[in-house]
């Protein structure tokens, strides 16, 4: 097996060792594809999927080298490298910032399709890119550096760091960041997978080459855009419906491109019917919820497939892909038996 299909985690003394990709999904939190009940939001409307919020404990989790425990009175963030005017802050300073809250849908690289290791939440913290403006980055700067306090690190180039949709969370649901979701400070990129975003964020520093990070030195995506993809939430597999006209649930999500479009194929997948998306209220950040009447039904097992197509008209990929290195790719379906 080639040597980046393996995964380096930190023991708890702090040696690495490596473990293959299936063990490393063991290692994930999350919960199964019934997670979120889109079925039980259709009378919520166009803002149903705001409302759709994971609670803090049943958020998915991953971590590359524990759960460091932060002294917040210890604890600040630095701004620095290629900048003219270094900034350092401590934790009582940065909840000072003009406050910025929103809510937004935030998966793990790692999530299979259909899989659990999604969740949506309403973060609370400030705004990044007047930070880095304060700053003022110096011209030779391509790329920025991101370290936690557990050691993990990442990169960005600079024309994504500095989109204004990018903030500073410390707040998760009306809270203070859990430890184990990163307190005292992450940093959120809409429309990338969780890996680009660290917990316990310490320092940025700005360089002038492109800076590989640990998942990418193991050969994950250095870019990390989500992938285009749409689940079906209700019925689930092996399921047994009957009736004239039953209702077929579930959502999608996009990276900074949103959802334009859901279908629904009953014949595994040779024909193919738009389905109502009826909550769609933040497309570049929160996942949008679909419905579909299927009308008359035939007996026997049906195979139940889903395709997306995001805002600048791309079709989501049919293409059955793992989740290394770019994200998992393919069509989610489900096979149920029509009484």
């Amino acid at each position: 097996m080639d040597r980046r299909r393996f995964i380096s985690i930190a023991a708890g003394a702090g040696v690495g060792v490596l473990l293959p990709l299936a063990a490393y999904r063991a290692m994930m939190h999350g919960t199964n594809v019934g997670y979120v009940n889109v079925k039980a939001y259709l009378k919520d409307g166009p803002q149903a999927a705001l409302r759709a919020i994971t609670p803090n404990d049943d958020f998915y989790l991953t971590s590359a080298h524990g759960e460091p425990g932060v002294d917040a009175e210890k604890w600040s963030l630095l701004i620095d490298g290629l900048v003219e005017q270094p900034l350092r802050f401590n934790y009582d300073e940065i909840r000072k910032l003009e406050r910025y809250q929103t809510t937004l849908t935030l998966e793990c690289i790692s999530n299979p399709v259909g899989g659990g290791l999604i969740g949506n939440a309403v973060w609370g913290g400030t705004a990044l890119r007047p930070l880095l403006e304060r700053a003022r980055i110096k011209p030779q700067a391509k790329y920025v550096a991101l370290y936690a306090a557990e050691g993990y690190t990442t990169g960005h180039t600079l024309e994504r760091i500095l989109h204004p949709e990018n903030f500073l969370a410390w707040e998760m649901n009306g809270e203070a960041l859990p430890r184990r979701h990163g307190f005292p400070l992450r940093i959120i990129l809409p429309g990338k997978y969780g890996m680009k975003m660290p917990k316990w964020l310490t320092r940025m520093e700005f360089v002038d080459k492109e800076f590989l990070g640990y998942w990418e030195w193991q050969g994950w995506s250095n870019s990390s855009e989500r992938q285009l993809q749409s689940v079906i939430d209700d019925p689930h597999e092996n399921a047994l419906i009957s009736g004239t006209n039953f209702v077929i649930t579930g959502w999608a999500i996009a990276n900074q491109a949103g959802v334009r479009k859901v279908e629904v194929s009953t014949d595994d997948g040779h024909h193919w019917d738009e389905a109502q998306i009826f909550s769609n209220p933040d497309p570049s950040r929160v996942w949008a919820f679909w419905k579909y009447v299927w009308l008359n039904p035939a007996r026997g097992k049906q195979t139940i497939k889903v395709r997306a197509t995001d805002g600048n008209g791309r079709l989501q990929s049919s293409s059955v892909a793992g989740e290394w290195p770019d994200g998992a790719t393919g069509y989610h379906y489900i096979t149920v038996e029509v009484a």
